[in-house]
């Protein structure tokens, strides 16, 4: 009798809980990569070389991977940069100085500073750097642009100070590197989930 009373009892919860369900929504952390590509041919130690990120496009793939909307993004921030060198086959290494700067709006912020970087030690490498604080919170602002409506595309620069041995028309600095930036992108997902009260 206590056995049929008990399973009639758990037979009732059931019942109820699973009429009663409750949507909630989830905050979801999504992370991508995005990159610039720079190549090098110098004959001077102090040199800019530039390229372009489309950031609403690369904020699409990002959501696009995981089957997401721009419709569904609450925020989105830089994480991280990183740089290496993807080519270089001369007979001498060169050591280079220097800032990565990203340009938006009008305005030009360091994003990362390299320092007695040894090119042949970064062939192959993704080497992490120290975000300046300025070009995060540049970034940053281009980010929130776009989930305000907006389009915004990113300058980034080499923006080269020093070069040992320094190169020359007769030694030119020839290689091939990249500088990575990490986005977290947040999204919100609604879910029923069964209500106990």
């Amino acid at each position: 009798m206590k056995r049929t009373l008990l399973l009639l009892s758990l037979g009732l919860v059931l019942l109820l809980s699973a009429g009663c369900l409750k949507e909630k929504v989830l905050e979801i952390v999504l992370t991508g990569e995005t990159y610039a590509d720079f190549s090098q041919d110098e004959e001077s130690s102090s040199w800019t070389t530039p390229a372009l990120i489309d950031v609403g496009r690369e904020i699409r793939e990002i959501l696009d991977d995981s089957d997401y909307s721009t419709d569904d993004l609450t925020a989105a921030h830089i994480t991280s940069a990183s740089y290496g060198v993807t080519s270089f086959s001369q007979a001498h290494d060169w050591e280079i100085s220097g800032a990565i700067t990203v340009t938006y709006g009008g305005l030009t912020e360091t994003i990362v500073n390299y320092t007695a970087q040894s090119i042949q030690g970064a062939l192959g490498e993704k080497i992490s750097a120290p975000l300046v604080p300025e070009g995060v919170d540049l970034i940053n602002q281009a980010l929130q642009d776009f989930l305000d409506g907006d389009n915004p595309v990113l300058m980034f620069t080499i923006d080269n100070g020093t070069t040992v041995p320094a190169p020359s028309a007769e030694d030119r600095m020839i290689f091939n590197w990249r500088a990575w930036l990490a986005v977290q992108v947040i999204v919100e997902e609604s879910v029923e989930v069964p209500d106990p009260f």
